[in-house]
């Protein structure tokens, strides 16, 4: 399974109107999107952001992968 970047959107925390990092957006290179958002969510809690509400998932979605020839259309470099 190849590398895969992902945009994870959480349903809170997508303002930048209390603070300069909007936490509820988040750019994840990861396997698949379940670990991607469980990376998200591991961060979320660990640092005690937002409220348990904000940091369920809205969305996830594959931006670039790490291929050739990707499915989504973009390829994904990186060092």
């Amino acid at each position: 399974m190849t590398n895969k970047l992902y945009r994870v959107t959480c349903k809170g925390m997508q303002s930048t109107m209390s603070t300069t990092v909007t936490h509820g957006i988040a750019y994840v290179i990861a396997k698949d999107p379940t670990a991607a958002y469980s990376r998200v969510k591991e961060y979320l809690d660990q640092n005690d952001l937002g409220f348990a509400r904000d940091r369920e998932m809205e969305k996830i979605e594959l931006i670039a992968e790490e291929s050739p020839y990707p499915n989504c259309g973009f390829a994904l470099f990186f060092t």
